[in-house]
Protein backbone atom coordinates (compact mmCIF):
# COMPACT_ATOMS: atom_id res chain seq x y z
CA UNK A 1 0.00 0.00 0.00
CA UNK A 2 1.08 3.50 -0.62
CA UNK A 3 1.25 6.31 1.98
CA UNK A 4 -1.80 7.81 0.32
CA UNK A 5 -3.99 4.96 1.55
CA UNK A 6 -2.55 4.87 5.09
CA UNK A 7 -4.41 8.00 6.24
CA UNK A 8 -6.24 7.57 9.54
CA UNK A 9 -9.68 9.26 9.10
CA UNK A 10 -10.11 9.79 12.86
CA UNK A 11 -6.70 11.48 13.13
CA UNK A 12 -7.55 13.63 10.12
CA UNK A 13 -10.82 14.74 11.70
CA UNK A 14 -9.06 15.54 14.99
CA UNK A 15 -6.48 17.61 13.11
CA UNK A 16 -9.23 19.56 11.32
CA UNK A 17 -11.03 20.14 14.62
CA UNK A 18 -7.86 21.42 16.33
CA UNK A 19 -7.13 23.81 13.46
CA UNK A 20 -10.72 25.08 13.48
CA UNK A 21 -10.66 25.69 17.24
CA UNK A 22 -7.32 27.46 16.92
CA UNK A 23 -8.64 29.82 14.24
CA UNK A 24 -12.12 30.40 15.63
CA UNK A 25 -13.00 33.82 16.98
CA UNK A 26 -14.30 33.92 20.51
CA UNK A 27 -18.05 34.41 20.82
CA UNK A 28 -19.09 37.76 22.21
CA UNK A 29 -20.10 37.67 25.82
CA UNK A 30 -23.65 38.70 26.59
CA UNK A 31 -23.61 41.92 28.54
CA UNK A 32 -25.56 42.00 31.74
CA UNK A 33 -28.83 43.40 30.51
CA UNK A 34 -30.84 43.13 33.70
CA UNK A 35 -34.37 41.95 33.33
CA UNK A 36 -35.58 41.40 29.80
CA UNK A 37 -39.20 41.90 28.75
CA UNK A 38 -40.44 40.11 25.62
CA UNK A 39 -43.55 40.69 23.58
CA UNK A 40 -45.13 40.63 20.15
CA UNK A 41 -44.84 43.97 18.34
CA UNK A 42 -47.74 45.16 16.21
CA UNK A 43 -49.38 48.25 14.85
CA UNK A 44 -52.92 49.58 15.20
CA UNK A 45 -53.28 52.74 13.15
CA UNK A 46 -50.20 54.86 13.85
CA UNK A 47 -49.60 53.32 17.28
CA UNK A 48 -46.73 50.89 17.82
CA UNK A 49 -47.73 48.41 20.49
CA UNK A 50 -46.49 45.24 22.14
CA UNK A 51 -48.47 42.49 23.82
CA UNK A 52 -46.91 40.30 26.48
CA UNK A 53 -45.49 37.20 24.92
CA UNK A 54 -47.57 34.97 27.21
CA UNK A 55 -50.83 36.62 26.14
CA UNK A 56 -50.51 35.87 22.40
CA UNK A 57 -50.96 32.19 21.60
CA UNK A 58 -50.94 32.49 17.81
CA UNK A 59 -50.66 34.96 14.95
CA UNK A 60 -52.77 34.34 11.85
CA UNK A 61 -53.30 35.86 8.47
CA UNK A 62 -56.87 37.09 8.16
CA UNK A 63 -58.81 33.81 7.93
CA UNK A 64 -61.97 33.03 6.01
CA UNK A 65 -64.90 33.89 8.26
CA UNK A 66 -68.61 33.40 8.48
CA UNK A 67 -70.55 36.52 9.39
CA UNK A 68 -72.52 36.29 12.64
CA UNK A 69 -76.01 37.81 12.31
CA UNK A 70 -77.16 40.50 14.74
CA UNK A 71 -73.65 41.44 15.90
CA UNK A 72 -71.93 44.79 15.86
CA UNK A 73 -69.90 45.67 12.75
CA UNK A 74 -66.60 45.19 14.61
CA UNK A 75 -67.37 41.48 15.03
CA UNK A 76 -65.96 40.41 11.69
CA UNK A 77 -67.15 36.84 12.01
CA UNK A 78 -66.28 33.35 13.16
CA UNK A 79 -63.33 31.47 11.74
CA UNK A 80 -62.67 27.76 11.95
CA UNK A 81 -59.06 27.42 13.08
CA UNK A 82 -58.08 23.75 13.18
CA UNK A 83 -61.54 22.77 14.42
CA UNK A 84 -61.85 25.59 16.96
CA UNK A 85 -64.32 28.41 16.43
CA UNK A 86 -62.54 31.76 16.70
CA UNK A 87 -64.51 34.99 16.99
CA UNK A 88 -62.57 37.67 15.10
CA UNK A 89 -62.83 41.22 16.46
CA UNK A 90 -61.65 44.43 14.80
CA UNK A 91 -60.17 46.07 17.90
CA UNK A 92 -59.84 49.49 16.26
CA UNK A 93 -63.44 49.33 15.07
CA UNK A 94 -64.63 48.27 18.51
CA UNK A 95 -62.80 51.02 20.39
CA UNK A 96 -62.83 53.95 17.95
CA UNK A 97 -65.60 53.20 15.47
CA UNK A 98 -63.11 53.28 12.58
CA UNK A 99 -62.71 49.85 11.02
CA UNK A 100 -59.26 48.51 10.13
CA UNK A 101 -58.46 48.61 6.43
CA UNK A 102 -57.49 45.08 5.43
CA UNK A 103 -54.21 44.73 3.55
CA UNK A 104 -51.72 41.95 2.87
CA UNK A 105 -50.10 42.82 6.23
CA UNK A 106 -53.28 42.60 8.31
CA UNK A 107 -53.00 39.91 10.98
CA UNK A 108 -55.02 38.38 13.78
CA UNK A 109 -53.55 38.07 17.28
CA UNK A 110 -55.13 35.07 18.98
CA UNK A 111 -55.41 34.89 22.75
CA UNK A 112 -57.14 32.69 25.31
CA UNK A 113 -58.10 34.46 28.52
CA UNK A 114 -59.88 32.27 31.07
CA UNK A 115 -61.50 30.25 28.29
CA UNK A 116 -62.32 33.30 26.16
CA UNK A 117 -60.67 32.26 22.89
CA UNK A 118 -60.64 35.27 20.54
CA UNK A 119 -58.77 36.91 17.70
CA UNK A 120 -58.01 40.62 17.37
CA UNK A 121 -57.39 42.20 13.99
CA UNK A 122 -54.32 44.46 13.86
CA UNK A 123 -52.87 46.44 10.95
CA UNK A 124 -49.52 44.69 11.01
CA UNK A 125 -47.38 42.41 13.18
CA UNK A 126 -43.86 43.79 13.63
CA UNK A 127 -42.23 40.71 15.13
CA UNK A 128 -40.89 39.61 18.47
CA UNK A 129 -39.55 42.49 20.58
CA UNK A 130 -37.16 42.26 23.53
CA UNK A 131 -36.68 45.22 25.84
CA UNK A 132 -34.40 45.81 28.81
CA UNK A 133 -35.12 47.79 31.96
CA UNK A 134 -33.02 50.63 30.59
CA UNK A 135 -35.51 51.03 27.71
CA UNK A 136 -38.44 51.60 30.08
CA UNK A 137 -39.95 55.02 29.47
CA UNK A 138 -41.91 57.30 31.80
CA UNK A 139 -43.05 59.38 28.83
CA UNK A 140 -46.77 59.84 28.31
CA UNK A 141 -48.31 57.26 26.03
CA UNK A 142 -48.32 58.11 22.35
CA UNK A 143 -51.20 55.77 21.49
CA UNK A 144 -54.60 56.93 20.36
CA UNK A 145 -56.96 57.87 23.17
CA UNK A 146 -59.15 54.83 22.45
CA UNK A 147 -56.22 52.52 23.32
CA UNK A 148 -54.97 54.33 26.45
CA UNK A 149 -57.23 52.52 28.97
CA UNK A 150 -55.65 49.23 27.89
CA UNK A 151 -51.99 50.26 27.88
CA UNK A 152 -49.74 49.82 30.90
CA UNK A 153 -46.28 51.21 30.36
CA UNK A 154 -44.01 51.83 27.44
CA UNK A 155 -40.51 51.21 26.18
CA UNK A 156 -38.44 53.58 24.05
CA UNK A 157 -36.08 52.27 21.42
CA UNK A 158 -34.51 54.93 19.26
CA UNK A 159 -37.22 57.33 18.18
CA UNK A 160 -40.04 54.80 18.59
CA UNK A 161 -42.19 54.34 21.69
CA UNK A 162 -43.70 50.89 22.17
CA UNK A 163 -46.73 50.91 24.49
CA UNK A 164 -47.76 47.64 26.11
CA UNK A 165 -51.34 46.74 25.23
CA UNK A 166 -52.89 44.24 27.61
CA UNK A 167 -55.04 41.82 25.65
CA UNK A 168 -56.45 40.54 28.94
CA UNK A 169 -57.51 44.05 30.04
CA UNK A 170 -59.18 44.46 26.66
CA UNK A 171 -61.06 41.18 27.13
CA UNK A 172 -62.20 42.37 30.58
CA UNK A 173 -63.73 45.53 29.10
CA UNK A 174 -67.55 45.41 29.18
CA UNK A 175 -67.69 46.49 25.52
CA UNK A 176 -65.76 43.37 24.47
CA UNK A 177 -68.63 41.15 25.59
CA UNK A 178 -71.34 43.43 24.13
CA UNK A 179 -71.12 42.11 20.59
CA UNK A 180 -74.84 41.69 19.99
CA UNK A 181 -76.90 44.53 18.53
Amino acid sequence: MTAEHDIDPVALLRDIEERCRGNAAELPRKAEAGNEWSGVGFRIGDSCLVAKLGEVIEILELPAMSRVPLTRPWVLGMANVRGNLLPVIDVQGMLSGTMTRHTARTRVLVFDYDGLYSGLVVDEVLGLKHFTDSEYSDEPSTVGSFLQPFTERAFRRGDRVWSILSLYALADAPLFMEAAV
